[in-house]
């Protein structure tokens, strides 16, 4: 897909500079939010907060509200447009119906039992459990369970009285009406339109790299000295394309995509960053023609195929050369799936607008004396439990602070480490929010109006970086309060010191609660889940060995790539619920970025047992690197099966693993095992980065 403002210069009427200038600008302006999501989720919610408090307002001419009534409009305005997230709009309508009462009898319990503090703590901490457990049920239970316990926090702090809980209930009402009306009529999700965006950007992003590569060329520099800087291209595209591939229909039980059209458009996308990061591996060694370059950036087919057969023959710059051609194709390709519009790739698919969510592995049916089903939501309430006591030792009005601290602590987090790590992350959002905000506070302590202003501003810009970084989002919503407490006449430095305070009270509770009560540790089912896939992609790569050297019919090979693609299914399914059931908060994290790894080799399987059907001879060199990639991968799956445990909590190394001194295998016009096994190899190398390059490399 070829930029249609790049296509609109051309090389001699214009700089190369300027190009470059204007290239690099747009690029990153587009790559900080490809598909425009952070800003819709960011406006969503502030346009909700905006006309839910306007309508409320008005009503407030006509019939005084309760104090409670604004606070859960805050709320719902929030709650109910990020945590909500079902796929259909009668899905969403359901959700925020129950929400609805679920919040009303939050609140009515919190105003009936605010007289008998004790009691209402007790029950507080009933909410907190009856609200984690229920999020084995799914994504609208998540989201049932956070409203729950933010509105029974609500009341508990307010404390409307019993004859206010019909207002409080009508807010709660219109609230969600307005979410509901701004999620799926003003500012409605368009997962096609998302997609097409993200690819302009992807588009882009390759641009630049061209870009990059070209001015190499024009310099004296030897191929390779601009590593670092296109590595760190191919980390942002990297990015960008699991990012584009989440806006894809995925398929009901685990797999990245949908089959079809949607699935055609997957692989496509996968296709085109393969091939960008294979040619910019093979730039290392020797660079593109400077010409060809330059038609692939400006999309000139006719003069791309016009460069490629005025290459030499057995040259580093042929197989460079080609493997841009594979580029210019890949884009080609995805632009052929994407010339219909509406694409069939994005056309709804009669039953399957809501998918059941994935079952609970099978090891959570019982451990020990306590089922697992019953760990989360006791160790959650305990730190809670905790962090309300000793809050409440440190303040009897704001110990609120460490509770919620330590309920949101457990979102999303996977592991004992992952709970300090998001606890180091709140504290420390905290801590420079504290720094900020009380010197903001100050100087605006007398300019109200800029004050009132710059606070729907500042939690605005805090559900912006949700996606990107927790701590930020927190720096800028501590900011905002202690504006806020500015406006209402009740900042002070010790006002926000307390915040500090009670936060390292709710972080402390929940990361000793996470590490002494049921450390959470690698699921033995996504071992298992992991054992059975690697073992399916090793019988494919040898039975792929044997028929590549005439001993096993090619029969055999379809049917071991169709159990691998099954093996991959299973393990999506068991993978997937680690992922956090919060999609706002998990982004596109490392688990889908290893999932997008071994779904890469599955395609690759698929191709390796599509290339050794026919009858054909296959060269003795090439034998010969079939056996060393076969087993290369033997290698990797080895060491994969050693840390199956711990696969899916390392980070991707943010390097390519691929020995530079390899040279890439030449680009055919058939489908070639020998590729597909590098293929293999270099996706299994990148989700275990430890394992190094066969020492029988074919460079040798």
């Amino acid at each position: 897909m070829v930029d249609t403002a790049v296509q609109s210069g051309h090389p001699e009427t214009e700089t190369a500079g300027n190009r470059r200038l204007f290239g690099r600008l747009r690029d990153r302006i587009a790559a900080s939010d490809p598909a425009f999501s952070r800003l819709r989720m960011a406006s969503r919610a502030m346009l909700s907060l905006l006309l839910s408090l306007a309508l409320l307002g008005g009503v407030t001419l006509i019939q005084p509200l309760p104090i409670a009534a604004y606070g859960m409009a805050v709320l719902i305005s929030f709650l109910g447009s990020m945590a909500i997230t079902d796929k259909t709009a009668m899905a969403q309508l359901a959700s925020r119906a129950i929400g609805c009462v679920g919040a009303t009898l939050a609140v009515l319990a919190a105003a009936v039992l605010a007289p008998m503090p004790v009691v209402a703590d007790i029950v507080f901490l009933v909410v907190i459990f009856g609200a984690v457990y229920v999020r084995k049920f799914g994504q609208r239970w998540f989201a049932m369970g956070m409203i729950a316990f933010m509105a029974y926090f609500m009341g508990d702090y307010l404390r409307p009285q019993p004859a206010d809980i019909g207002w409080v209930a009508f807010a709660i009402v219109l609230s969600f009406a307005v979410t509901h009306l701004v999620t799926n009529v003003i500012l409605r999700n368009d997962p096609e339109q998302d997609f097409r965006r993200a690819m302009i950007t992807i588009d882009r992003r390759i641009n630049v790299i061209l870009r990059d590569i070209i001015a190499a060329a024009s310099t004296t520099a030897a191929p390779g000295s601009d590593r670092r800087s296109l590595q760190a291209q191919l980390s942002q595209l990297r990015d960008i394309v699991l990012m584009a591939e989440g806006f894809i229909p995925q398929g009901e039980v685990g797999s990245l995509a949908a089959t079809g059209a949607a699935s055609d458009l997957a692989v496509g996308l996968f296709e085109l960053q393969l091939s960008v990061e294979r040619m910019v591996r093979a730039s290392y060694l020797a660079r593109p023609s400077a010409d060809l370059l330059a038609a692939v950036l400006y999309g000139d087919g006719t003069a791309v195929y016009k460069q490629v057969a005025a290459l030499p023959e057995a040259s580093g710059e042929e197989v460079a050369s080609r493997l841009l051609v594979r580029v210019h194709r890949a884009r080609q390709r995805l632009d052929g799936l994407l010339k219909a519009k509406p694409s069939p790739a994005f056309v709804p698919v009669p039953g399957d607008a809501t998918a059941a969510p994935a079952p609970a592995p099978a090891a959570s049916a019982a451990a020990g004396f306590i089922p697992v089903s019953l760990q989360r939501p006791i160790q959650i309430t305990l730190a809670c439990a905790i962090a309300m006591g000793v809050g409440l030792m440190l303040s009897p009005n704001r110990w609120y602070w460490a509770v919620i601290t330590a309920f949101i602590l457990f979102n999303n987090t996977k592991s004992r480490a992952d709970t300090a790590f998001r606890a180091v992350q709140r504290s420390g959002g905290t801590f420079a929010g504290f720094i900020v905000g009380t010197v903001i506070a100050t100087l605006l302590h007398d300019q109200m109006i800029v004050s009132a202003i710059a606070v729907p501003v500042l939690f605005f810009f805090a559900f912006y970086v949700l996606q990107r970084s927790y701590s930020v989002m927190i720096f800028f919503i501590t900011v905002a309060l202690a504006l806020l407490y500015g406006v209402m006449g009740m900042f002070t430095p010790e006002l926000l010191l307390l915040r500090l305070e009670e936060t390292l009270v709710g972080a402390l509770a929940g990361v000793g609660v996470a590490f002494f009560v049921f450390p959470a540790r690698a699921s033995t089912s996504v071992a298992e889940a992991l054992d059975k896939y690697l073992a399916a992609l090793g019988a494919l790569v040898i039975a792929a060995r044997s028929r590549a050297h005439g001993e096993t019919d090619a029969k055999t090979l379809l049917p071991l790539s169709r159990a691998l693609d099954r093996a991959y299914t299973d393990l999506g399914n068991m993978v997937r619920p680690l992922g956090g059931p919060w999609t706002a908060v998990t982004h596109f994290g490392q688990i889908r970025e290893k999932l997008l790894l071994l779904t890469g080799a599955a395609h690759w399987g698929r191709s390796l047992a599509r290339s050794l059907q026919a009858e054909r001879a296959i060269e003795p060199a090439t034998l010969a690197r079939i056996d060393v990639l076969a087993a290369e991968i033997a290698t990797r799956i080895e060491r994969a099966t050693r840390v199956r445990t711990t696969l899916f909590d390392r980070p991707h190394p943010g390097d390519d693993v691929i020995d530079p001194a390899r040279p890439p295998l030449p680009i055919t016009e058939d489908e070639d095992p020998a590729f597909s096994l590098e293929v293999i190899s270099a996706l299994l190398g990148q989700a275990t980065p430890e394992v190094t390059p066969s020492a029988a490399s074919p460079a040798a």
